[in-house]
């Protein structure tokens, strides 16, 4: 009897586990549009609650930059249940780690607890989802700090002006080419009703994931997600998806500026979405690994190691975003006081072609293979798989493509990490050079 009542249960519930899967992960939408999705790991008593919102810096109007961020900030304040003040104490009184971030595309809140503290983070979250409420007062309390932060992370940072300057030459008119934070003549001129429009117009159950990671079963969690979070009011959301930039330029761009030790190198490519590149965005991934993604990698080998003419080289692949994606490459020269910039550049240009010439079937299987082994380990934190999970589904990937990244990974073949590479050269690039402000004239 007990076993025909389990059966029949099971068939009962519409919640799936993906078959082979990289995280096995439950995914369902509740009725007022929001999707949940569980990722099961019972080897601690913790739980990752993450609430994503399809909504970032890209989606603010033009001289409205930085509200986004703002209204990260104001998301701490009061709401009609719960006094200004009041969300920071009460989860500092659960032992909770809470925090939230912005990005172009995202932005995301999140709280790690013991699983005993979920419902009641579920119902904090879900009540400041809908009834946020701050007034004149908090809103330029927070304003203030914002501003105060741009100076802290930006303004005084002389890397991060590098490489705010650095994305608007790739991304010319594109929002990607504007910092998240907002200029400061923006956040300067920001108001509460551009704070409150933009809260109204995205902060909505059907513009948002959510994303469990933990010691958390699905049938438990749909139970708590409907009761906190499926009775919420939906609202209609217009958001225009970025436009892919179609350019093709090669320019550069040298900073010499305060407080800068060590010169750098970055090179930055703009290629196109994710869906629209020549060949799978993983032939991409496997080309980045393969040059510049560690110790053992081609360039870090060739030009650290042997030539000894780099102190460090990584390249990287970014291309979980609404918009274009980005191919980028940063080195810096293993002797700070006497370089050659010319003599630097030829020297990597020359160590990729020949790391690419370089590249077989079984060097493409051992790269294959240590991508995948780093994955072993990826849903043992649960932090880190509800933010994997959370950021590809939030810009616009699906559960599959979530669950099959280490099997689609290992279909990457020679053919197309080679037509990969080769497409590098139809794309825009911007070439720059970060230098210490007595060498600025070593770059022309």
């Amino acid at each position: 009897m007990r076993l025909l009542l389990a059966v029949t249960l099971a068939a009962m519930c519409v919640i799936k586990p993906i078959s082979a899967a990289l995280f096995n992960a439950h995914d369902f939408t509740l009725n007022n549009g929001m999707r949940v999705v569980v990722i099961e790991n019972h080897k601690a008593p913790i739980v990752k609650h993450m609430v994503w919102y399809k909504v970032g810096a890209v989606d603010e109007i033009r001289g409205k930059g930085g509200v986004a961020h703002l209204l990260e900030h104001l998301m701490f304040r009061g709401t009609q249940k719960v006094k200004d003040g009041e969300f920071n104490r009460l989860m500092n009184e659960m032992g909770a780690e809470s925090n939230a971030f912005t990005s172009y595309d995202v932005t995301a809140y999140h709280q790690l607890a013991d699983v005993t503290k979920l419902e009641a983070l579920m119902a904090l979250e879900a009540d400041r989802m809908r009834y946020l409420a701050f007034d004149q007062k908090a809103f330029a309390a927070e304003q203030k700090i914002v501003f105060q932060e741009r100076q802290q992370v930006v303004e005084n940072n002389p890397a991060a002006a590098f490489n705010e300057k650095m994305n608007e030459m790739l991304w010319g008119s594109s929002p990607y080419g504007q910092p998240i934070t907002g200029q400061n003549d923006e956040i300067k001129a920001l108001t509460y009703d551009d704070a409150r429009d933009f809260y109204n117009l995205y902060y909505s159950p059907n513009n948002a994931i959510l994303v469990l990671s933990g010691d958390i079963d699905a049938i438990t969690a749909k139970n708590l997600a409907e009761k906190y979070y499926g009775v919420l009011p939906t609202s209609k959301v217009v958001r225009d998806e970025p436009e892919e930039m179609k350019q093709s330029f090669i320019a550069g761009l040298q900073m010499s500026l305060p407080n800068i030790q060590t010169p750098k190198t970055v090179w930055q490519y703009l290629l196109p979405k994710s869906s629209n590149l020549i060949v799978s965005p993983y032939a991409y991934l496997v080309l980045a690994e393969y040059l510049g993604g560690g110790e053992t990698s081609a360039l870090y080998r060739d030009l650290v190691e042997q030539q000894r003419v780099m102190a460090d080289v990584t390249v990287n692949f970014s291309y979980i975003a609404r918009g274009n994606s980005i191919f980028r490459l940063s080195a810096v020269p293993n002797d700070a006081d006497d370089f050659n910039a010319e003599q630097l550049a030829s020297s990597l240009k020359k160590a990729i072609e020949n790391a690419v010439t370089d590249l077989t079937d079984n060097k493409l299987a051992q790269v294959k293979r240590k991508m995948t082994a780093d994955l072993v380990y990826v849903n043992d934190n649960p932090s880190t798989a509800a933010n994997w999970v959370g950021f590809m589904l939030a810009v616009g990937w699906s559960i599959d493509d979530v669950e099959n990244y280490a099997d689609n990974v290992k279909k990457v073949t020679l053919s197309e990490v080679m037509k990969a590479y080769a497409s590098l050269k139809d794309y825009a690039k911007v070439e720059g050079w970060l230098l210490p402000q007595q060498q600025k004239d070593l770059v022309k």
